[in-house]
Order: structure tokens, then C-alpha cells, then sequence
């Protein structure tokens, strides 16, 4: 894995971002879910950019730009897109901690990833990977946030 830290990052702020990114390799990575990959391989191809600009985080198949400025500022909801928002697994949360907000956030840029990198390759995926927040994606994106990140929203 490359890591890029831009300016204003702080090492700890990196190292928490980078904690949630192999939680989430290493769960969708699993023989389960049947992709070309393993955890060495997909961590081998990704390129990660942790930033604090303010803006937006995003994903290609290279790889993913994750903003901690929400995270820097104690956000505590995740905002997802409309179209799911109301999703009782991958919608939109409030009250929670601003590392959970983190982890969403990383969780929903490693499943476009996933969707645009090993999509064409994996079985079932490969018919409906296409679509940004489509059902590919919706797909990868709901076994993240079950597995890796909502088991931590009870605690909250």
C-alpha cells in the first residue's frame, strides 16, 4: 500500500485512517467473497491519500483519498447519498462518534474500490459494477458497514 499524507495530517490522524482501511480489505478480501484478490495483493494495489482540505473524499480503481477534516472537526453523522440514506445497514447516521463517521466514510470509498478495480473480475459483480452507487456497489458497501463498521455503533 502507498500512503500519501498531505500537509496538515497529523501521524495519529494517518494511522487511524490507515486502521479502518485494512479492517475493510481484510474483511471484503476474505475467500467468501470470491474476489481475484487476497489481502496482500489488494492491499499491494492500493494507493491511499489522507488530506485535510474541507472537501470531499473519493475512489477510482488506483485507489482512495480519504479527508479527515470532518473527522479533525468531531463530526458525529454520517451523511450518505439519498438514494440510501434511509438504508437501515448502509444509510445515514447521526449521534455517533467521529471515528465511526471515519470509518464510514472509508468504508463507502474502499467499496468504489473494490467496485471499479476487482468488479470486472468477480463473479458477481461483474454484470453490475458499473453504476457509482449502484447495486454493485450497494453490494460491497453493505458487507463493510455489517461486518467492519456497525458492530461498533452499538457501543456508541
Amino acid at each position: 500500500m502507498k500512503v500519501i499524507q498531505r500537509t496538515g495530517v497529523r501521524a495519529k490522524d494517518r494511522d487511524l485512517a490507515l486502521k479502518w482501511i485494512k479492517r475493510c480489505l481484510r474483511e471484503i478480501t476474505r475467500k467468501d467473497y470470491e474476489l481475484p484478490v487476497d489481502y496482500g495483493e489488494a492491499r499491494n494495489d492500493l494507493v491511499v491519500t489522507v488530506k485535510r482540505a474541507g472537501h470531499r473524499s473519493s475512489a477510482c480503481a488506483k485507489g482512495i483519498t480519504i479527508d479527515i477534516s470532518a473527522y479533525t472537526k468531531g463530526t458525529s453523522v454520517l451523511l450518505e447519498y439519498p438514494a440510501f440514506a434511509q438504508d437501515p445497514v448502509i444509510g445515514s447516521r447521526d449521534a455517533i462518534t467521529p471515528e465511526l463517521v471515519l470509518a464510514g466514510t472509508i468504508a463507502h470509498e474502499i467499496s468504489h474500490f473494490v467496485q471499479y478495480r476487482y468488479g470486472p473480475d468477480t463473479r458477481w459483480l461483474k454484470k453490475r459494477y458499473r453504476k457509482p452507487h449502484g447495486e454493485g456497489f450497494r453490494d460491497i458497501y453493505r458487507i463493510l458497514r455489517s461486518k467492519v463498521v456497525n458492530p461498533h455503533l452499538k457501543d456508541v
